[in-house]
């Protein structure tokens, strides 16, 4: 069905392209000028390059076998003649500097094709622009013509940034060797040029170190529950291979080797390299884990410099990444080794320990000719020697590497995470993405490498990865590869749609541009009702909904105009098309109360990662469902929440209730208790209501509980306030033990 509905668009934005329609390259050129006629490749076409300029020379044999490859027999001739007719010249002779190693100029014109480029590198990006002119079944594996044909045009064309990639995580579920080749042709196909290898976690180590067979005896495979075992690992063949195979793609293969966290799988093979030394199990489970590798412990960095230097000797890659990310200090808090190496180096807290780690890891493969890259945690001691930065926890922390001097690569969960669903990441929000943050001193924009999507695989084993990361990766390519002056979205759009008969000859099943429903609600302006609107994600879909909590069918109500909402409702609403659901039931529950838009004052920082769409969030009607990410959660870290809402006059108060999430692995905890209180005057303030939470609950580890209290005599007041009590760091059973925990809340309703 989805297949259908992506043909009928792409159907409909071809009828309404104009002249040379097939024009639709991803990621878009910095100019082109199209022009009547075109061009035909056939058995009588000559390649042509001078044989004294290798570079030109390999690209025009690497065309040539590719055309060969598909039945188009043309030749190569190792001579220069762009008066001759019927033939593809590559040169180095009068493309200019300015367009660096990556840029290009393709001319097409009814009787050669001339393309120019500095480097490899770009006569390699003017062959793929020219893949994406010809017939999208060019790309299937078994398309065998003697001819093909392409548009005349002239193209001028280079990136915005230098980096532009692809964060693969293989551990939490293993990706085969082909799979991640296959990925490389098509990141180079759409001009991205970085794999992040994600290669060890606690869930599992993928790459072969020889010094340590253990690491992939014991560490490449996990127990699950019902006793089956899963994993695998790279040989170092294997990843000789895949280097090799992309540096034929210009594709630089990065590994990321994680430290200090991140590190189970690696402790449960060596558990002596921990700060307890009790043997350990490689998880079965997501989350963040307090076991990671011991500061103190002269043998964890003799260990970690005997993995580098067999990692860096396959890695061509000037960066190792190192993570650095998510590692509690709970276990360093407690270890007297840890607490000397503090003493000894006279650091002042473990954020500084960690530095120390990682500055040491850094200085050894700097003495390697390798740069580190690391996770934004990495600042929180203070920037290790001469790391890069990969910022993901906000475009903010990009900022924050920028201003410590430090060369940063950009990929926020706001924008880039692909193992976020699409209805909160959609193909429009990615494409709105700008590496550069705003405000930014001009000085240090060349700071900013670029970006990186990334594909974490929790949720995702290796038959999912494509429909997550495509199309949206379509728009990562061209946000890293243009200015945003030179982008629209709905000119991207169009040719997204047309892009998808390539993706589909080169095998991707790809995924839904944005959710099939979406919900969209305002709080009407007598503030006693909602109206909320249903977005279909595609044409040709239909809605339809109800009210009463069952599931939409196709006989249900169909969607026409916004539902005004006077009572508390749960809508459920569905994509129908040609009567049968396209997609899931989406589901969302709104409360219209006395609190509803009225003026909220917050006593807490909410997370920028976590505004549930505003700093109104707690009165807007809407209840958060059991995902952390859905938009709706407002939440702080290692704090109390405190609000004050004015409800306008003086009235009775019957209820209170406010809701919270709990999501134990990912360290979200429902408060200890809530308290209520009310005011006439915003001043002197009395409480009406203590809420504890249920013991019984407190392990459960995915819930929305709300906290709710009926007021048995009749209070008055104008101002309601809660305080909602941090339970503190998480336990000592919790694999983070010791690391601050979260509060989300979703609406707040008084009656």
């Amino acid at each position: 069905m989805r297949k259908l509905l992506m043909l009928a668009l792409a159907l409909t934005a071809l009828l309404s392209c104009s002249r040379n329609s097939d024009v639709n390259i991803i990621p878009k050129p910095v100019t082109i000028k199209q022009a009547d006629g075109d061009f035909t490749i056939n058995s009588k076409t000559l390649v042509r390059a001078d044989s004294a300029d290798s570079i030109a020379l390999n690209n025009a044999i690497y065309l040539v076998e590719l055309l060969n490859q598909k039945g188009v027999g043309c030749a190569f001739n190792a001579e220069v003649g762009v008066d001759s007719t019927n033939s593809i010249v590559f040169t180095r002779t009068g493309c200019s500097d300015s367009l660096g190693a990556e840029g290009y100029m393709l001319s097409i014109g009814p009787k050669h094709i001339v393309i120019k480029a500095n480097e490899s590198a770009g006569f390699f990006y003017a062959i793929q622009t020219l893949r994406q002119l010809m017939p999208a079944n060019f790309e299937k594996n078994d398309f065998r013509q003697k001819s093909v044909t392409v548009p005349c045009l002239s193209v001028i064309d280079k990136p915005r940034f230098p980096w532009r990639g692809l964060n693969l995580d293989c551990c939490r579920h293993f990706m085969t060797k082909d799979f991640v080749k296959r990925y490389i042709d098509l990141l180079a196909y759409h001009k991205m040029n970085v794999l992040h290898w994600h290669l060890t976690e606690d869930q599992g180590w993928r790459i072969e170190i020889k010094k340590y067979p253990r690491l992939t005896e014991i560490g490449a495979w996990r127990t699950n529950a019902d006793g089956t075992v899963y994993g695998g690992f790279y040989t170092q063949d294997d990843i000789r291979e895949v280097v090799s195979y992309a540096a034929k793609r210009h594709v630089m293969v990065v590994p990321e080797i994680e430290m200090p966290g991140h590190s189970v799988a690696a402790l449960a093979a060596y558990p002596n390299l921990s700060c307890t030394g009790e043997p350990l199990k490689v998880e079965t489970n997501w989350g963040v884990f307090k076991d990671i590798y011991c500061a103190g412990n002269d043998s964890t960095f003799i260990f970690l410099q005997d993995v580098l230097t067999e990692v860096v000797e396959l890695f061509p890659s000037p960066y190792i990444h190192i993570g650095g990310d998510e590692a509690p200090k709970y276990r360093w808090e407690n270890c007297p080794k840890c607490k000397a190496r503090l003493k000894s180096e006279g650091l002042s807290n473990y954020e500084e320990l960690q530095r120390y780690f990682i500055s040491r890891i850094a200085k050894f493969l700097e003495g390697k000719g390798k740069t580190i890259i690391g996770w934004d945690e990495i600042l929180e001691g203070g920037r290790p020697h001469n790391a890069t930065v990969q910022a993901w926890r906000g475009i903010d922390r990009a900022t924050e590497a920028l201003s410590a001097n430090a060369p940063v690569i950009v990929s926020p969960t706001s924008h880039c995470y692909f193992d976020y669903p699409i209805e909160v990441t959609s193909l429009q929000k990615v494409y709105s993405f700008d590496p550069v943050p705003t405000q930014v001193d001009s000085a240090k924009v060349p700071l900013v490498l670029g970006g990186e999507c990334n594909m974490w695989t929790e949720y995702a084993p290796q038959e999912t990865v494509d429909s997550k990361v495509f199309p949206r990766m379509l728009a990562i390519a061209e946000v890293l590869w243009t200015y945003p002056r030179d982008r629209n979205y709905n000119e991207f759009l169009n040719r997204v749609r047309n892009h998808y008969h390539r993706l589909e000859a080169l095998g991707v099943t790809y995924g839904f541009e944005q959710s099939a429903v979406e919900f969209k609600s305002s709080i009407g302006d007598d503030k006693k009702s909602i109206s909320a609107e249903l977005i279909k994600g595609q044409d040709n879909l239909t809605i339809r909904y109800t009210t009463n909590g069952d599931e939409p069918t196709e006989s249900s109500t169909r969607y026409r105009k916004p539902i005004e909402l006077t009572s508390s409702t749960t809508l459920k609403a569905a994509a129908f098309n040609n009567g049968n659901r396209v997609g899931d039931v989406f589901e969302r529950s709104f409360a219209v109360s006395k609190s509803l838009g009225k003026p909220i004052e917050l006593g807490f920082v909410p997370a920028e990662k976590y505004l549930g769409g505003s700093m109104q969030a707690l009165v807007d009607g809407r209840l958060g469902t059991p995902k952390y990410n859905d938009g709706i959660w407002q939440a702080v870290q290692g704090h109390d929440m405190l609000a004050t809402i004015d409800l306008g006059a003086n009235q009775p108060i019957k209820n209170f209730s406010v809701g919270f999430l709990q999501n134990i692995p990912s360290w979200i905890f429902l408060p200890n208790r809530v308290d209520v209180f009310v005011s006439a005057d915003s001043i002197s303030f009395d409480q009406i209501a203590q809420m504890d939470c249920p013991e019984s609950i407190k392990r459960q580890p995915v819930l929305v509980y709300r906290f709710n209290t009926f007021v048995v005599n009749n209070i008055m007041g104008r101002y309601v306030r809660f305080v909602a009590h941090n339970p503190g760091p998480c336990p000592e059973w919790h694999p983070a033990s010791g690391s601050p925990t979260w509060l989300f809340a979703d609406e707040i309703v008084v009656e």
